[in-house]
């Protein structure tokens, strides 16, 4: 659980996300993104491994980059950042991260305007508590989307604060789609298999008509197939997939037939503009 007082310096080895605001023959100069108005600086045999005949071959004014802290001096108020030691993997998903803080910063920041509430204090303050209580804040905007201020208020948002952060998120954001991936082996040992298999699918499919979500059905080659349950949310997606897979078998091994997952996974994806 991170404390709600916002750190002044970061730690050692912490990935950091900075713009490029120098770059020289020896270095580079950040602006760190979540630490206002502290600078780092990448030492050049820092930029990347191996020989670095030309920096702005590997950084460029205005650039964002995700670093790692490799020291700090809080006395002289100096922060050494490493390029060299992250990976693509980190920096994406760092990057990510970052984006997201941004974003739920500035929709508090709109509700806080609407209130007469000093926008540049709020942000930051329900961002620390949301923080503090969520492993990903902008999750429990989505889920206040679906269901109502609750997920703020138990963060300690004041009721108003988080009845109008809700109207912001649903005027400016688009909640992701929730999608469980299900596949199937289906054999039937009967004279009339084919249609044991198409009873058993659309037993599944029938299982959660009316439910909300979305339904994909088909063969990737008999006797493979995969459904593809979705929405907006991720309990009624893990709800709908565990009927649709409880339906197929238990329709089949009735007829003497043969089930099995094979593979079941779940993702998410952006929903479509």
């Amino acid at each position: 659980m991170r404390g709600l007082k916002r750190k002044v310096f970061p730690y050692r080895n912490e990935l950091v996300v900075g713009t490029v605001k120098l770059v020289e023959e020896h270095g580079v100069t950040l602006e760190l993104n979540e630490y206002e108005g502290l600078e780092a600086y990448v030492p050049r045999s820092h930029i990347r491994s191996g020989r670095v005949r030309d920096i702005r071959d590997f950084a460029k004014e205005g650039q964002r980059v995700v670093g790692r802290v490799i020291r700090v001096n809080k006395q002289k108020e100096l922060v050494d950042v490493s390029l060299r030691y992250v990976s693509r993997d980190q920096s994406r998903t760092r990057l990510a991260e970052w984006k997201e803080r941004v974003r739920v910063i500035s929709l508090v920041k709109m509700a806080a305007k609407k209130l007469g509430e000093d926008p540049d204090e709020l942000g930051i303050e329900v961002w620390d508590k949301l923080a503090n209580y969520y492993e990903r804040p902008i999750d429990a905007l989505i889920e206040a989307m679906r269901v109502g201020p609750e997920p703020l208020t138990k963060a300690e948002i004041e009721e108003g604060l988080a009845g109008q952060l809700v109207e912001e998120a649903n005027t400016h954001l688009t909640p992701p789609i929730y999608v469980r991936s299900i596949s199937f082996k289906l054999v039937s040992f009967s004279s009339d298999g084919v249609n044991d298999v198409k009873e058993a699918l659309t037993a599944g499919e029938k299982a959660v008509e009316g439910e909300g979500v979305g339904l994909e059905l088909f063969s990737i080659g008999a006797p493979k197939y995969v459904v593809k349950v979705s929405s907006t949310d991720p309990k009624a997606v893990r709800k709908a997939a565990k009927s649709v897979v409880d339906e197929i078998t238990g329709v089949l091994i009735k007829k003497g037939g043969a089930a099995e997952v094979t593979q079941e996974r779940g993702y998410k994806r952006r929903a479509a503009a």
